[in-house]
């Protein structure tokens, strides 16, 4: 393991370089090139990631992601269901994120620039901010991660949702994509190890929001809820 830790530094270290071509090509070939160097980035890292832990990823429902930008819902067990929903979904995508990961090596830097949204769980006010930054994101072409349950689940379970998680889809009018993935805390967070594993990813239907009624959008979070938990169960 530790030699796999070296070479998964110099590897950070490369990507942390490519930098310099994505400056090169926001600067002299514009934004939409650069942002699609972005998920080119993203995806390579996130391959590169699962594979040096030894991680199977047994993919379903990929047909059920949309073409246009949307918002991925999903149960959160691990750091490494950032990286699963990256590669599997293979879409030009940030997250909601916690602001000190932008503070994180390497790592920050490709965070400030993949549309991700920072939010300062400190600051309530901010929200309003984080979830008019989203809908911005959404409107020029990026998907975005959520994880309603604020913080990672190590049992196996999904937790209550937060209030207002859901918002940002809502507001923005993207479809929604359910996520469910199989614990992947057995791959690292469960004994702070990283340990070879398979893990189960299937995405739901997409659940259109420009059409919803009032109630359905009292029902939104719970029904979302639901179809990861049964998703779960089926894999």
């Amino acid at each position: 393991m530790f030699f796999k830790i070296i070479i998964y530094v110099i590897y950070m270290i490369f990507m942390r370089m490519k930098g310099l071509k994505y400056n090169y090509l926001k600067k002299i070939k514009g934004q939409d090139l650069a942002s699609k160097y972005v998920q080119k980035v993203a995806y390579l890292w996130s391959e590169f990631t699962l594979n040096i832990i030894g991680i199977d990823l047994d993919v379903t429902g990929k047909e059920n992601i949309p073409n246009e930008p949307c918002v991925f819902i999903g149960n959160h067990s691990s750091i490494l269901d950032i990286p699963i929903i990256l590669y599997s979904s293979n879409k030009k995508m940030g997250f909601i994120a916690k602001k000190e990961l932008l503070k994180t090596p390497f790592i920050g830097y490709w965070i400030k620039r993949s549309g991700s949204v920072p939010i300062d769980r400190e600051n309530p006010k901010s929200a309003i901010k984080s979830i008019n930054d989203g809908v911005e994101n959404l409107k020029n072409g990026y998907c975005l991660g959520i994880f309603p349950e604020g913080t990672r689940n190590k049992e196996g379970k999904v937790g209550e949702f937060k209030r207002g998680s859901l918002k940002l889809a809502t507001k923005s009018q993207v479809p929604i994509v359910p996520v469910s993935i199989d614990r992947a805390s057995r791959s690292f967070e469960d004994n702070k190890k990283f340990k070879p594993n398979k893990i189960k990813v299937v995405y739901g239907k997409p659940i259109y929001t420009n059409s919803l009624s009032k109630e359905d959008e009292k029902l939104l979070m719970n029904n979302i809820r639901n179809t990861i938990i049964s998703n779960l169960n089926m894999s």
